[in-house]
């Protein structure tokens, strides 16, 4: 009998270590994000999984590497954001032209950018008989504020941008019934929904550049 309660004494311990193991391991498990959270060091196991874990979601997402920041998401065929360098070249662009004339900055991403329209500068069937409808309502608009007979002709090209619908910056020319004159006019027209707006139409602006590196803007104003 003293044997066997010697030895009950001696497993008793030995299963409690048995129980509690498990359940100090359970617990440092889920002590593990808290602890990366506010930076305190994991156990060698804990972080012997994690890059474990780590290694293998690399491993089934290729394109993913050490280089790429935890805190962005990266998907195949993204498009890096635009440079500080474009930023600037394309805000000076839009404050110059109003948003008519702005280069292809396709090979990037901005939210709410202005964007070429057509493939290369080259618009389909389809969209430029929208714009076309689009310009007579514009230079309908101006020859009711002006005065004038202008006749639309054809649509040279035309930028868009994403804003609760789409704004329309379409370049176009028109021809003066009354001396023949052709000119190019610019037309910023909103297509909301369910609606269309003209917001603004102007003969271009004619840019000359001059030598020494001086540039002259003559806008052309509704009186002449």
């Amino acid at each position: 009998m003293a044997m066997a309660a010697a030895t009950a004494d001696i497993l008793v311990p030995r299963l409690e270590e048995k129980h509690e193991e498990p359940q100090q391991k359970k617990q440092e498990e889920e002590d593990a994000p808290y602890r990366e959270k506010v930076g305190l060091p994991l156990d060698d196991e804990l972080q012997e999984k994690k890059q474990k874990k780590t290694d293998e979601e690399k491993q089934a997402v290729p394109y993913l590497s050490d280089d790429d920041d935890d805190d962005e998401d990266y998907f195949p065929g993204e498009l890096p954001d635009m440079t500080r360098a474009e930023l600037a070249l394309y805000h000076q662009q839009v404050e110059e032209s109003g948003g008519f004339d702005v280069d292809d900055f396709s090979h990037s991403f901005a939210c709410g950018r202005i964007e070429k329209m057509g493939f290369r500068g080259v618009i389909d069937d389809a969209d430029k008989k929208e714009l076309g409808e689009y310009s007579m309502e514009a230079i309908h608009k101006y020859n009711t504020d002006e005065k004038k007979n202008f006749k639309f002709k054809e649509v040279v090209k035309a930028n868009v941008q994403c804003v609760a619908g789409l704004m329309y910056y379409i370049t176009f020319k028109a021809e003066d019934a009354s001396t023949a004159t052709i000119e190019t006019f610019q037309a910023k027209v909103w297509r909301g929904i369910g609606f269309v707006e003209v917001i603004s139409i102007r003969v271009k602006p004619i840019s000359i550049t001059k030598q020494g590196n001086e540039d002259l803007a003559i806008c052309c104003s509704r009186g002449s």
